[in-house]
Parts: C-alpha cells; structure tokens; sequence
C-alpha cells in the first residue's frame, strides 16, 4: 500500500484529480435527488432553462432568492451536455472540489514538496464532511473553491518580496466577486484574515490600504453586473429577502430549527464548531491537537502556518458568532487546516503511514457505501417509491397537488413531465384541488384520502417509505383522475 500511494505522490496533481473524480461521481448517477437544498438547487436551475431567464431563479414558479446565480448558471450548462438529472445537478459541485484539492496540490508543491501537496490534497477531498458536501447539488463547494483561490492570492499578494503583485491583486479581487455570485459575503472572509495578517504581522504582510480599497470598488463592481439587474428585475427584492432573510436574520435569529434561542442557547453553542470540526474533518482531525501544541512554540517564525490558522479561525469565529447553526458553514475553512496539517506533519516519523491507512481506509468505506449502499437505499426512499409507482400516469397536462408531504424532492419529480406548477400545502386544500378538471394527481397521507368523496374513475395508489429529511418511515396515498 505504502509504495502504491508513493507512486500516486509522485504525481501529485495527476492523482488528486482522478481520485477525486472517482471518489466524488461514484453513485451520484444512483442515488436520486432527496435532500431539500439539493432539489431546490436543481430544479430552479431547470426552470431558469425552460423561461429562458437567466437572471433571476424561479422554483415551482416562485422566485428563489436564497442564494447568488452562479451556481445555477454551472448546473445550466452540466444540463446542457449531461441532460437534466441527479448526475448532472452534482456535477458543479464535484468539480469545484476536485479544483479545491488540485489548488491546495499545486500551493502545497510550491511551498513545500510533492509528498506534502498529495497528502493535502488528498486529505481534503477524503475528510468525511468534503466527501458528503462534495458531492451534493449546492452552492457550498463553488463558495469553498473561490474562498481558496483568494486565501492562496491573497497569501501571494501580500508577500513583501512578490514580483507580479498586479496579476495576484488582480485575480484576488475577481476571485472575491466570483466568490459572492456562488454564495453572498461569506465569500470575502479571506479579505478579513488579510487585514489580520497586516495587523498584526505588519512586517510579514504588505496591504497597501488604496490599493486594498481600490480592489474592494472592482469586487463591488463585477457582482454588481449581475446583481443591479437581478434587484431591477425583482424590485429589490433579491436583496431585501437574499440579504435580510439569509444572511441578516440567519446571524441574529435562529432558522429552522438550527440552533438555540435566546441568550442562554447563544452562549451555548458558542462551542459548537470547535467539537463538529472532530467529526466533519475526521479521520484527520484526530491529528490536529498534537499537532497544534508542537507547532505553537515556533508559530512566530512561520508566517504561512501563522496566516493559515489566522484564516481558518476567522472562519470559526464568524459563524460560531452566528445564531444559525450547520455543520457546513466551517468548510471554508478546512483547505486552510488540510494544508496547514500536511506542512506540520510532513518531518514526522511514519506520517505518510499514518495517512495511507486512513485514506485507503476512507476511500474503500466511500466506494462501498456509494456504489453498494445508494443501490440498495434508492428502493426504499419515499418521494422515489411514490414517482415509480405514479410516473405512467404523469402527463405534460397533468395537474398536481402534493398535500400534507410537501418536500422538494416532489417538485423536481414531477415538473420532469408535467408543464403545471406542483401545488404544496396543507390537507385542507384537497378537496378543493379535487374540482379541478382531469387529469390530476393528489398527493396526501392516506387518512386524509380515506374521508375525501371519490369519483368512481379514480385511481388509488398506496406507496411506502422513508422520508430522509424526517428520517422516518410513512405512507401516502395518490389519487389519480385521467
């Protein structure tokens, strides 16, 4: 094992790019979309296709404001050559981490060696949360990669002894616009960990403060091409929704269920993050205290570890200060801490031992559970026993109502066929949906479809599964009328 990973080492860009593929497409052409976020990402992709308006993102024809355009545009253009599916929907995110890795590769070869760039690369695209987020139709891995791109530029342009500063200076603040159009201001953090740096290593870090403000008005600028006619087109509503509801209130109020209330559940998870870091950056993670104590007597002398961590623990800081809690918002800072840990451990006996097993470990657990255990969890999955079971009785003039079981997962099934809205809510409305002309297809629990007056002509099927997003099993009832 060791002389196999060796010769992968070798070849340290090579490898990462055709691990990570591997790693990150296995099953996703298996597993269908059932993750809230992932269908919702997909489908408003798929409708700004069919309105033709790239601009604004449209679900289940409703403006979707929670998050920038750049994703959308990525899942656009993987539809345009893949066809619209699962597969083609996590395809962004599966490149923008495999360009995550092959950044930290190319950035661990030049400051270090080889070993020590393959090692961080492949450390990051095989930590458990990046091997799950990775792969999945959102806007994180987009964020995560252009998050990188600044902190290594940035890095870069505030060398003293850098000699093409006007080529870093520009690529950092185009990389800090392309980071908001993936998702909003969490993308500019790298800036901050720069003005750290200047303020407190002012001989280590050069940040001339008109040229600083001279890159902010560009950043500004080049989002501002896509955002001044987002806001035109939805009466600033982008902003008041985008910014005020999904950043603003997620910061001082808690959304969903994610977090504590009040003061007393504040004060409480101030530590959430620093104990999900062992979890979401495991098998590595385990590594890292050690690591850390050895390291901190010489942190003075060691500008990039220094203004690694400084970038890392801004990351924390700042959303462990944010009421709404998830476990992803720190992966922005995981490229930091992978290659932080790959430059630490790099003189340590048995290292790259220690990190072979792991990984090929990880790796073997990743293959089986997405080649083996997608197959066998697709057939009991709730939205996809309902769609196999109904799917020949979809037309494109079909009229759907999915009461009482209202995931998004419904939407992106059904609006493959049907030109229609799919109409979510609340039980109460069946009978209502039930005076509309044929051909229809109700949705509900079946206790709900037991008390409702039927046409002889209707059709009842009764489907049975997991809801993934409650984690429980249940049972719905579809009436069809044709």
């Amino acid at each position: 094992m060791s002389s196999w990973l060796e010769k992968l080492a070798a070849r340290p860009q090579r490898a990462i790019v055709l691990l990570s593929l591997a790693l990150l497409l296995a099953g996703n052409w298996i597993l269908p979309l059932t993750d809230r976020d992932e269908t919702r990402f997909a489908e408003a992709s798929r409708e700004m296709i069919q309105r033709g308006d790239f601009v604004v993102p449209w679900f289940n024809g409703a403006w979707r404001f929670d998050k920038p355009v750049l994703i959308y545009w990525c899942q656009i253009a993987s539809y345009k050559v893949f066809g619209e599916n699962p597969f083609a929907a996590r395809l962004p995110s599966v490149l923008f981490t495999t360009a995550t890795a092959l950044l930290l590769v190319r950035w661990g070869r030049k400051v270090a060696d080889a070993k020590t760039a393959f090692v961080a690369g492949a450390m990051f695209v095989a930590g458990l949360h990046v091997a799950i987020i990775g792969r999945v139709a959102t806007a994180d891995m987009a964020m995560v990669f252009f998050s990188t791109l600044a902190v290594v530029s940035g890095w870069e342009l505030t060398r003293p002894e850098t000699a093409a500063r006007k080529s870093w200076w520009v690529i950092f603040y185009v990389t800090l616009a392309l980071g908001f159009l993936a998702k909003g201001p969490v993308a500019w953090l790298p800036l901050g960990g720069m003005i750290l740096g200047r303020a407190l290593r002012q001989n280590s870090f050069r940040l001339p403060w008109l040229e600083t403000l001279a890159g902010c008005v560009v950043t500004v600028a080049l989002a501002a091409c896509w955002g001044v006619p987002a806001l035109q087109q939805t009466h600033g509503e982008y902003f008041a929704v985008g910014m005020g509801e999904h950043v603003f209130r997620r910061s001082t109020g808690v959304i969903d269920g994610h977090g504590l209330a009040g003061m007393l559940g504040f004060v409480a998870l101030l530590p959430l993050y620093f104990v999900t870091f062992f979890v979401s950056f495991f098998p590595w993670s385990t590594r890292v205290p050690a690591t850390l104590r050895r390291w901190w007597p010489a942190r003075r002398s060691d500008d990039l570890g220094w203004y690694l961590l400084a970038q890392a623990a801004l990351v924390f800081a700042v959303f462990s200060l944010v009421k709404t809690k998830l476990p992803h918002y720190t992966l922005p800072a995981f490229p930091c801490v992978v290659l932080w840990l790959a430059l630490q451990i790099r003189h340590e006996e048995n290292s790259f031992a220690w990190f072979g097993k792991r990984f090929v470990t990880l790796t073997i657990f990743i293959f089986a559970l997405t080649l083996g255990g997608f197959s066998v969890a697709k057939n009991y999955l709730l939205t996809e026993n309902l769609w196999r079971t109904v799917a020949p009785q979809v037309r494109a003039d079909t009229k759907v109502a999915c009461l009482g079981y209202t995931e998004p997962s419904l939407v992106w099934k059904f609006r493959s066929v049907t030109t229609n809205l799919v109409q979510l809510g609340d039980v109460s409305l069946a009978q209502d949906f039930l005076t509309n002309a044929p051909p229809l297809i109700l949705v509900l629990p079946p206790r709900d479809a037991a008390q409702l007056a039927r046409m002889k002509t209707d059709r009842q099927f009764s489907v049975h599964g997991l809801d993934l997003v409650k984690f429980k099993n249940r049972d719905l009832t579809a009436i069809v009328r044709e």
